[in-house]
């Protein structure tokens, strides 16, 4: 496996563990929170159960990083322009808008302020997402 495809993989391994973490999600797991409120302030910064989203936006979100997890093994090895290349530049160019957007959320959103999500979004989800769009972009080189 080249250094495109270990790019390519790593991405999909990862974009497919955060579509099964949003899948548990969906039936009411906290995992690995302990219970729904922790979940709500540690993942979107809310403050109590009712904050989180419902089931069907959960596996709104599974879907879609799965549809992003194919795209991103399947690009590259197509043809620079394909729909499926075009789709895995989508995918890159989203993850890399919220990698940096997230920076800004606190200041955007006070209401997250002085909650767990705060520091695990600038610790690891924004760099997460960083992290992924670079990868799908270094293995459509």
């Amino acid at each position: 496996m080249d250094n495109l495809n270990v790019w390519s993989a790593g991405a999909a391994l990862t974009l497919v563990s955060l579509a099964a973490l949003h899948a548990v999600w969906a039936t009411g797991n906290p995992w690995p929170a302990r219970n729904a409120a922790q979940l709500s302030a540690h993942v979107i910064g809310g403050h109590n159960a009712r904050d989180l989203p419902p089931p069907v936006a959960c596996l709104t979100v599974a879907a879609a990083l799965l549809t992003a997890s194919a795209l991103a093994l399947a690009a590259p090895g197509t043809p620079g322009g394909s729909l499926v290349n075009t789709g895995a530049q989508v995918v890159a160019g989203t993850l890399l808008l919220r990698g940096t957007a997230g920076y800004a959320l606190p200041a955007l959103l006070p209401a997250m302020r002085g909650t767990p999500f705060v520091p695990l979004n600038a610790w690891l989800y924004s760099p997460l997402c960083l992290l992924l769009g670079a990868a799908i972009l270094l293995s459509l080189r």
